[in-house]
């Protein structure tokens, strides 16, 4: 299922999206035991964008509450999702959290990747707020265990908008630090290192400013250059939006109204366009040939997506 989703979603991305990219400060090492410890500013879409860029499998910690129900939470422990509890989630749910540490201890003995989202909450925002004691108390617990090859990653995820699309995303996976614990400090003392040396990590190449307004986050092509490509792509974008408009304005309608004054927009609406605009696309292909041709069947099916992107790309220009 993980796999299907992440192929799924590499396909998709490229669509929704600008130009998203990915930068590793120090090489890849494969399989080795590894936290990502990210800032959290987009919901469930941060977790997408750094498992479709990052080479290898990962698992990730999210709320609790989100397997509430037995069948969810079957499917999102086929996704690689591991619930972590908070105390806004029920004081009662907390030793739940016990497991959770030692499914991630026994993932990383096994060299895979874990991702935490260290700020503990989600907000729309262009800084890192407050860093909680999770990622630090999941490092130590490794360390205990006797995991001697733990790497910590700090991850910056920037985004140019948190509501406008296409949008542009830029992942900076940035060096690794590992952990030297003294015997003779105290926990407090380790978490209050470990999260100073992690903000140290996270905070660089992430883009921070106070106000609300959209960034840019890329330069803008050559002028000349920009016109020419707009000027090719202008027909079959114009295409693209006559093909698409009424799938797309009505899951966003559907998206804004779901997620009103929350941090789940981009979430919502790209997961709605990624399980239903294949299935839409299809179906309106199959009644097409079935009332006309398969061949114009096919190329309607083929043509909406490529339309699609036509069209994202005369509108980033």
């Amino acid at each position: 299922m993980y796999y299907f989703f992440k192929l799924a979603a590499s396909v998709a991305l490229p669509l929704y999206t600008n130009k998203t990219i990915a930068r590793f400060h120090e090489p890849f090492v494969a399989n080795q035991a590894t936290i990502l410890a990210s800032n959290h500013p987009n919901s469930f879409f941060d977790a997408i964008v750094i498992a479709v860029h990052y080479p290898q499998p990962i698992y990730f910690l999210a709320r609790g509450d989100a397997f509430k129900k037995p069948l969810v939470a079957q499917f999102l422990k086929a996704l690689h999702l591991i619930p972590i509890y908070r105390l806004s989630e029920g004081k009662e749910n907390l030793s739940k959290n016990d497991d959770t540490f030692q499914t991630c201890i026994n993932l990383l003995q096994q060299n895979q990747t874990i991702l935490i989202f260290s700020e503990g909450i989600c907000k729309n925002e262009w800084q890192l707020r407050l860093l909680k004691k999770g990622t630090a108390r999941l490092a130590l617990m490794a360390a205990e265990a006797g995991l001697k090859n733990l790497r910590i990653q700090p991850t910056a995820i920037n985004y140019s908008s948190f509501r406008k699309n296409p949008k542009e995303v830029e992942i900076h996976f940035n060096p690794t630090f590992s952990i030297d614990r003294n015997v003779q400090e105290n926990e407090a003392v380790f978490f209050n290192e470990f999260n100073k040396q992690l903000k140290t990590g996270m905070t660089t190449n992430l883009l921070v400013k106070s106000d609300t307004k959209d960034i840019e986050i890329f330069p803008k092509q050559v002028i000349l250059q920009a016109k020419f490509i707009k000027y090719i792509v202008a027909t079959p974008a114009f295409v693209g939006f006559l093909a698409n408009y009424g799938i797309y304005y009505s899951v966003k309608k559907i998206a804004l109204q779901k997620t009103k004054n929350t941090v789940f927009y981009d979430s919502v609406l790209f997961g709605i366009l990624l399980l239903f605009y294949p299935i839409l696309v299809a179906f309106l292909a199959i009644i097409t040939g079935v009332i006309f041709n398969w061949t114009i069947a096919l190329v309607l099916f083929l043509c909406m997506p490529l339309s699609a992107w036509f069209y994202k790309t005369y509108k980033s220009l």
